[in-house]
């Protein structure tokens, strides 16, 4: 008898242990879902933020480019006046937002003339930045500092061509310009290095926001802009509205300019190419082109 009710507390035992285990993994099982419910709905909120953001920002840059091309379409009635019998090409960039503001045959190839020292006084502030080369580094029987000050101030040939053979080379010059961004731009031995509106808007504009050389060279490459002696175009046509650091190039009959702009209607890039023009016709699209801005 002892043993039959020692069994039965056994099973009844055992039972109850079960019916608590299986109560347990219930409850463990409710918690788990309903954590899973509240991750799903974090994910789902961050997936739905993530989209609006995708959104705004295409809806932003959509509206952009919209205000870039009519007002590209104005502005063109008037240069293709201006620029009559010429070739020409303009990028503008608004540097508050880095967005095109006109464009104009942006992408097509000239030939850079002086404005290729652009990409030389890149190379060369990379070389300082690096540690590879310093301002007291000989070039050209000087130093690479006052090599530096020549090229960009009075457009001096024989310091850029020393470092484009003794130093560096063009196709080291032309894959550091692609590595920017300036895709477009080519140096070759033998020919005169070529380059776009755009290429040179895309280094500038680097060059201003600070995400292509240390603050120190960036400051130095600008100073220099604003130092240097040819100021018929560009600076001409902004006159009393603002202050420009540009760099020109003359050959043949290309005349280029490009800097950037600091003016009472905001901080922008100015690109302007040209063959078969003249000082005072880019002086005149610059001030055309500047009374089309939007007011800051």
């Amino acid at each position: 008898m002892a043993v039959v009710v020692l069994l039965a507390a056994g099973v009844i035992s055992a039972m109850w242990m079960s019916i608590s285990y299986a109560g347990s993994l219930d409850e463990d099982l409710a918690v788990e879902q309903e954590t899973t419910d509240e991750d799903g709905d974090s994910t789902d909120d961050d997936s739905s933020l993530r989209k609006q953001s995708v959104t705004s920002t295409y809806l932003l840059e959509q509206k952009q480019e919209e205000a870039a091309a009519a007002l590209s379409a104005e502005v063109q009635e008037e240069l293709d006046g201006v620029f009559a019998g010429a070739e020409y090409a303009v990028d503008v960039v608004d540097l508050s937002s880095g967005a095109t503001s006109i464009e104009i045959n942006a992408d097509e190839v000239f030939v850079s003339a002086s404005t290729y020292k652009l990409y030389v006084a890149y190379s060369m502030l990379s070389a300082v930045d690096s540690g590879t080369m310093t301002w007291e580094s000989e070039l050209n029987g000087t130093t690479l500092g006052e090599c530096f000050a020549q090229m960009i101030e009075i457009s001096d040939n024989a310091c850029p061509e020393a470092w484009l053979y003794d130093v560096s080379s063009r196709d080291e010059v032309t894959a550091q310009a692609h590595s920017i961004g300036a895709t477009s731009t080519a140096f070759v031995d033998g020919q005169a290095a070529t380059t776009t509106a755009s290429d040179l808007a895309t280094m500038l504009t680097g060059v201003y926001e600070g995400t292509l050389l240390s603050q120190s060279s960036s400051e130095t490459l600008i100073d220099e802009m604003m130092s240097q002696v040819y100021r018929e175009g560009i600076p001409a046509g902004i006159g009393d509205a603002g202050v420009v650091a540009d760099k020109v190039g003359f050959l043949y009959g290309y005349l280029n300019d490009a800097g950037i702009v600091y003016s009472d209607k905001g901080d922008y890039v100015f690109v302007i190419l040209t063959n078969n023009s003249s000082w005072a016709a880019i002086a005149e699209a610059t001030a055309i082109i500047y009374d089309a801005l939007p007011e800051a």
